[in-house]
């Protein structure tokens, strides 16, 4: 999987937090402006783009692929709305004075330290012409050691606050050359960026709705297999039982089981919920015309590994003022009796 496309999404959601955070009167720091600026030469080069999205298209499943599309989609034009809402603003931030200050930031540190540094050169030059002038005159030795002694000593405080002086300087020099990189201001180049890049994914979604619209079609035909439930209803009791009363499976193979269609993740009931399963059963299938009805809850007992002897001892299980009705059993009636209701 290409990790440029799937990575726009997250990068994306940041950036528009930043405008968002501008545009609230939050501080503009150079930590944002490189974010902006970095994002810009990250995902400018827009056959780079469509080239990864090729990729994409060929490693992943159609579905995902449409919702990864359609997510990048949403987060892309949510970019374009904040910034032409705010145009103006955009356009006028000063990101040469954050990267000015970014740089600058040292200077204060340098001047301190080259005052402390430039004082122990001083005593190191004084240390240094005593130690030639004595070779000009009569003295002993214990002199001459003293001298050296100071010298060195002198030599060392001098060398340990010069590197601290030197590492500000590489410090600073690194600032400039993050600062050079991040002057532009990019607000307007990713507007426009976003609008290259909105162009591209049109042309792909247009051809996955069109596959999509075509497999709709197909599905419509006699030898296909009808669909029971629709998705606004299956969507409500794979909320609540998804992971619960079944086993975790994608919500599109959730969708197919219920209504005895081809999936891919087989539907499995999780441990001592069979009950619950059979109450879910029976609420399913009052939505469904009798000739339905009983075709479906043959078929979906069969799928599920529920026998009918069970099916007719337990379906009641969950409802109040039954023997069978726990406390927990009476809360997921009660919640399946508002999605159905």
């Amino acid at each position: 999987m290409d990790e440029r496309i799937t990575s726009m999404i997250p990068h994306y959601g940041k950036l528009n937090k930043i405008y968002t955070e501008i545009m609230s009167g939050g501080s503009f720091s150079f930590e944002k402006q490189q974010f902006i600026s970095d994002f810009y030469e990250q995902y400018g080069d827009t056959q780079t783009f469509e080239t990864a999205l090729i990729s994409l298209m060929l490693e992943m499943d159609a579905a995902h692929f449409s919702i990864l599309l359609n997510s990048l989609k949403r987060e892309i034009e949510s970019n374009i709305s904040t910034y032409n809402t705010c145009r103006e603003f955009f356009d006028r931030l000063d990101t040469e004075y954050v990267c000015r200050r970014h740089e600058s930031r040292f200077d204060w540190d340098i001047d301190r330290q080259m005052k402390v540094t430039n004082g122990y050169y001083r005593e190191l030059m004084e240390a240094n012409g005593s130690l030639e002038a004595v070779g000009f005159r009569e003295h002993d030795r214990q002199e001459e050691e003293l001298l050296e002694r100071r010298y060195e000593r002198c030599k060392r405080e001098y060398d340990k606050e010069k590197a601290k002086l030197d590492e500000l300087y590489r410090q600073k020099g690194q600032a400039r050359r993050e600062a050079l990189q991040c002057l532009q201001n990019r607000c307007g180049d990713i507007c426009r960026l976003g609008g290259s890049l909105l162009a591209i994914l049109e042309k792909y979604l247009t051809d996955q709705k069109k596959k999509e619209g075509e497999e709709k079609e197909a599905a419509t035909t006699p030898t296909s297999q009808p669909a029971y439930f629709p998705m606004k209803l299956l969507s409500a009791v794979y909320e609540r039982c998804n992971g619960e009363q079944f086993e975790a499976v994608s919500e599109l193979d959730f969708y197919a089981s219920m209504n005895l269609q081809p999936c891919e993740g087989r539907l499995k009931i999780r441990p001592r919920e069979k009950a619950r399963v059979c109450y879910l059963i029976f609420l399913m299938g009052e939505t469904l015309p009798k000739p339905d009805r009983e075709k479906w809850k043959e078929d979906i007992m069969n799928l599920l590994g529920i026998d009918d002897a069970y099916y007719k001892s337990k379906y009641k299980a969950p409802v109040p003022r039954t023997d069978l009705a726990s406390d927990s059993n009476q809360e997921f009636a009660k919640e399946m009796r508002s999605i159905f209701r």
